[in-house]
């Protein structure tokens, strides 16, 4: 598909109601199947397992959580970034994303690897170490959760294996959602590539989310930016303009990765 329709759903997270989350982002999920999205990303965290929120999800209720957007996927043949859940597995917490593809199954289950340390996270869930990425209408797709996009190696080692789009599923604060769009917009330009973030917008008692719901180009153009509201915007992607950026500007065909392998 050379023209892919994504829909970011900014949304502001109850803090004690996985369910009213579920069924208000099951809402906009189908109300941008019906303005012709093909791709749908959620936040981060968004059944609001936080200090001071409901508990992380078992297994069997993390696949009950899932099943409604599913159904969506399947009714209107898209896919979905369902943001992540904290869901307990054997040895604890992970911070688990789902994506689902247009027949309605789950495509890839993906675990945050790197928790951050400045907040609750240490120590509450368990790192993943298993890269994310799938494939979509002809699209391969990396997947980050939040402070994922800190590190430039897990970007790259995405798009070396094909991707040419990363999707950014955040929960990040708004006093420094200057660092997240800077960081979307580089991770764009040195892989030349499309990097959509999709962020909260609610308040706790302790953090404040700062929405700025943002797509980039290949070329390191925002084409797409939201303010600190709850909202759903459709962005339009052409693929071709990943090959474009990297004829156009040619870093990406410039890497020395068998130089870069000696200096470690």
């Amino acid at each position: 598909m050379e023209l892919l329709p994504i829909a970011l759903i900014q949304a502001s997270v109850l803090r004690k109601s996985p369910e009213a989350n579920q069924e208000a982002l099951l809402a906009e999920v189908v109300r941008s199947g019906e303005n012709g999205a093909k791709l749908v990303i959620l936040p981060e965290l968004w059944n609001v397992s936080f200090p001071g929120g409901t508990p992380a999800f078992p297994p069997g209720v993390e696949r009950t959580s899932i099943a409604p957007f599913c159904k969506a996927a399947r009714r209107f043949g898209m896919g979905i970034v369902a943001g992540s859940m904290a869901v307990r597995c054997g040895e604890g917490t992970v911070n688990r994303c789902h994506v689902i593809g247009p027949d309605g199954k789950v495509l890839l289950e993906y675990d945050k690897i790197h928790a951050s340390p400045f907040d609750f996270e240490t120590g509450t869930f368990i790192p993943g170490s298993t890269l994310g990425m799938c494939a979509i209408f002809g699209w391969k797709i990396g997947i980050l959760i939040c402070f994922d996009m800190e590190f430039p190696e897990q970007c790259r080692s995405l798009v070396e294996k094909g991707s040419e789009l990363l999707v950014v599923v955040g929960a990040w604060p708004a006093d420094h959602v200057r660092i997240w769009k800077t960081l979307l917009v580089a991770r764009s330009m040195e892989n030349q590539v499309f990097t959509v973030g999709v962020n909260r917008c609610d308040c706790s008692s302790f953090v404040r989310f700062g929405g700025h719901s943002l797509a980039v180009d290949p070329f390191g153009e925002t084409i797409l930016q939201l303010d600190d509201r709850p909202r759903t915007e459709l962005v339009l992607l052409r693929k071709s303009n990943v090959e474009k950026a990297r004829r156009s500007h040619a870093v990406w065909s410039s890497r020395r990765g068998e130089l870069y392998r000696k200096w470690r």
